[in-house]
């Protein structure tokens, strides 16, 4: 049996959000599993399904965009058909 004895002003290890953005894509490739992830990178398991989770939160409620650019569909017509109001 193995004890760690923590002592001195030794607080919560904070993770970047690079660290956790590259430990859940570790857990996304196919075949690996969560446990051995977490338990690869010092990470309790609990921990790495709140931050996968959050991810995927993260990606539904934040709305991507991309440039566009509207141009006339070639009908013949003025750009004008296109106005609003």
């Amino acid at each position: 049996m193995r004890v760690e004895v923590l002592g001195g002003l030794e607080r919560r290890r904070r993770w970047s959000q690079v660290d956790k953005a590259r430990i859940v894509e570790e857990t996304l490739v196919p075949g690996a599993k969560v446990t051995e992830v977490a338990r690869r990178n010092g990470v309790a398991t609990s921990l790495v399904f709140t931050w996968r989770r959050q991810a995927r939160t993260s990606e539904q409620v934040v709305p991507s965009f991309a440039p566009v650019q509207i141009v006339g569909y070639g009908g013949g017509g003025d750009s004008e058909a296109f106005a609003c109001g």
